[in-house]
């Protein structure tokens, strides 16, 4: 989850890609302008590049994430943000090397900008590697990303540590129930999901979310990907994907 993540709980591929709402207690405060604003930064970055190929995207310099040491006025033209949302259009269009080559970029960009981002946001490159069927390259990725930063779990468990049991609001045994307990299922379903793609496509649901609830329903779909599962030698117990 990205930096907006914390402001509106979403990850930031979420976002609209032209128009950001914002709620403000500051009567000064001009959306329209805002947005003007916003469009024009955003513009000038897409004209100094060609983002419309792999060589342009890999051409822009590290230098950009360094453009606002301030943060600027907004986060939305930072141009992680911008290549992260022109990820998404170039993978509903099905271009999966021009989202992947912006993706691969954003990641090199992160740890330079004034804003922070979590692993979550470097792991959105893995994800589309396997949506483009380039399993190798997901597993390598992943592998790379789990050395260089950590894991969302180490991530998670940092966090944990900060509780203090003292509190009445939640404590350690708390949240590791909450949150990360929760997520350590979701990351295993994910992980079997992705070895349906690969091994299994025929029969993979279209998408994870559809993957989940079908489990989580039991479903008959469901039953039929198990059957299929253990004719290869294998259970949804002991699905491996990640090296």
């Amino acid at each position: 989850m990205g930096v907006f993540s914390k402001i509106f709980g979403k990850s930031s591929s979420d976002l609209n890609t032209q128009k950001i709402t914002i709620v403000s207690t500051n009567d000064s405060f001009d959306p329209i302008e805002y947005d003007r604003y916003n469009n024009k930064k955003i513009k000038e970055f897409e004209n100094r590049y060609d983002l419309g190929t792999v060589e342009g995207i890999n051409s822009i310099p590290i230098s950009e994430a360094e453009r606002y040491p301030d943060g600027g006025k907004s986060v939305v033209y930072m141009p992680e943000q911008i290549l992260n949302r022109l990820a998404t259009r170039y993978k509903n269009d099905g271009n999966y090397d021009l989202a992947i080559a912006c993706l691969k970029k954003a990641n090199e960009l992160y740890s330079h900008s004034f804003y922070g981002y979590t692993r979550n946001d470097y792991e959105r490159l893995v994800d589309f590697y396997v949506l483009a069927g380039r399993f190798n390259e997901a597993r390598e990725e992943h592998k790379k990303l789990d050395q260089e930063i950590g894991t969302w779990e180490d991530e998670l468990k940092r966090l944990q540590s900060y509780i203090d049991d003292n509190d009445n609001w939640e404590t350690k045994e708390d949240y590791q129930k909450r949150v990360i307990d929760p997520y350590l299922e979701q990351s295993y379903d994910r992980e079997c999901y992705y070895w349906l793609l690969e091994n299994l496509p025929r029969i993979a649901p279209k998408s994870f979310n559809s993957y989940r609830r079908m489990k989580n329903k039991n479903s008959e779909n469901f039953n039929k990907i198990l059957e299929e599962i253990s004719k290869t030698g294998n259970s949804i117990d002991n699905i491996k994907f990640w090296d």
